[in-house]
Formats: C-alpha cells, structure tokens, sequence
C-alpha cells in the first residue's frame, strides 16, 4: 500500500482543493459530502465537540470516496493532540492562531518526522499498521501541516512563517483577523466580506504572497459560491467553501421559509 497526499493530487490536477468544515462530529456529513465530489474535509477540534473516536469513523467516510481528512487542533501548543490524529490517520492538521515562527516550529516538530521535525514512530492507523510502504520516509511529504494566519501578529511574521521548512500551507482565518482589526463581524457570514476595507485586502495579499514566494499552498475561507469562485481565481489553492452546519441551518431555514411563504399567499 502506498501513502497518498490527496490534496496535492487535486491542485495537480485541477489547479486548486475545494472543502469544507465539518463541525457535525458526523460520519455521515462526511461520507455525503465527499460522495458529492469535495476535495477535502476539515474536521473541527477547535470550535465542536470532535473527539478521536468520532474522527476515526469521519476519517473512514472522507477516504470512502477519495477527500482528504484533515483536523483543526485548538492551538500551536498541542502538539500531542496533532501527533495523536496523525497517528489515527488523519491526513493533515491545522493549526490556528499561528502568529509566530517559534509557534510554526512547534507545529513541524510534532507533524513531521526527522531530520525535519521529531514526532514520534509508531505503527497505527496513521501509517495503517505497518502497511503502508516505507510510511517514515514518505510521511513527511505526506502529511500536510497548515498555519492558519488570523491575527495581524501573524501577518507581521508571515514571511518567515511561510519559510518555515516542514509548514506546507498558510490558510487565512478572516473572521478571528476581521475581529482583531475592528471590523464587523457576523457569526453566520464572517468569512464572505463582500466590502472589504483595504487594510484587509494588503493583508490577504500580503499572506498569499509569501506562501506563493515559498512554495506553500495559499488557503482561505469562504462562506458563499460566488466568495469561493473569486478566491480561487485570485491565486488560492486550498478553499473551505462552507461549514456543514451553518450551510445546515442557512439551507434548511430557506426551504421552510420557502414552503410558508408559498402557503401562506
């Protein structure tokens, strides 16, 4: 068996990665999605309730129908919570709130293995057992440790994050970035700024820059079609283009909403 790095084959062949968060906790949220042809999944760690034992099964349903797992871990600090998806099989971790390089080479030496960093061998799910062939030397390629940038802190540093050998992507948080710059902030569309202040376009430019010039995947959130469709046209390669609940809530609301309104004219 050989370990693959779906994400990478995907931009390879198509220019860009499409996915989605996944905050339901559910296999099955996981399993229709990656039916439906998405790229990826990130399964939320930071903001839901998402433990191992849930992820195992979300892991099963996203590599079912070829999407790549990945986890959101809740801070640079937790390196053991990083090492421990990796060795259940998730395909990748993300990071938040990396404002700092000392905090992108926590991330390294807990995700890859050395000379790069110093996670430790093991023999689970992560590199099925023993099965996959020659899984210390090819993981480090295979893994993918991704910085997400959402403080101005971050900005500032951003060039020597993106420098960082073993950090394979920089994803834009706009919602924790937007909050810390004073701008309007709305749970439900946070990620989709329709206006943006100019401020905010340097900085987006500024983190895609860096990630292009050091040879990193340029990622961000989005909340509609239409902010997905421009993101990807601008240069980004690893795109979220919806939380699984709050496209839930949105779409589900719509239909009712929809059905009353024809009922009641």
């Amino acid at each position: 068996m050989q370990m693959r790095n779906l994400v990478r084959e995907k931009i390879e062949k198509q220019g860009y990665a499409l996915g989605a968060f996944v905050a339901s906790s559910s296999p099955m949220h996981c399993e229709i999605l990656a039916m439906n042809g998405i790229d990826f999944m990130i399964l939320d760690c930071e903001h839901a309730q998402t433990d191992a034992e849930s992820a195992v099964n979300m892991f099963r349903a996203c590599e079912l129908y070829g999407a790549a797992p990945i986890v959101r871990v809740y801070n640079p600090f937790d390196g053991p919570m990083m090492s421990r998806y990796l060795d259940i099989g998730a395909h990748g971790v993300m990071t938040p709130l990396v404002s700092t390089v000392e905090q992108a080479r926590n991330i390294v030496d807990n995700m890859k293995y050395a000379p790069i960093g110093k996670r430790g061998a093991n023999g689970g799910r992560g590199p099925r057992w023993g099965a996959y062939e020659d899984y210390i030397h090819v993981a480090n390629d295979n893994t993918l440790a991704i910085a997400q940038i959402e403080s101005l802190e971050g900005v500032e540093n951003v060039e020597e994050i993106a420098a960082m050998p073993g950090i394979d992507a920089l994803f834009i948080g706009t919602g924790d970035l937007s909050l810390e710059m004073g701008l309007q902030f709305k749970a439900d569309s946070a990620a989709n700024h329709k206006v943006e202040s100019e401020e905010m376009v340097k900085n987006i430019d500024r983190i895609l820059q860096a990630a292009l010039k050091n040879g990193k995947i340029p990622g961000i959130v989005t909340a509609s079609a239409e902010d997905a469709i421009r993101r990807i046209k601008q240069g980004f390669q690893f795109v979220t283009c919806m939380n699984d609940l709050g496209f839930f809530r949105s779409r589900s609301k719509m239909h009712l909403d929809s059905i009353r309104e024809a009922v009641s004219k």
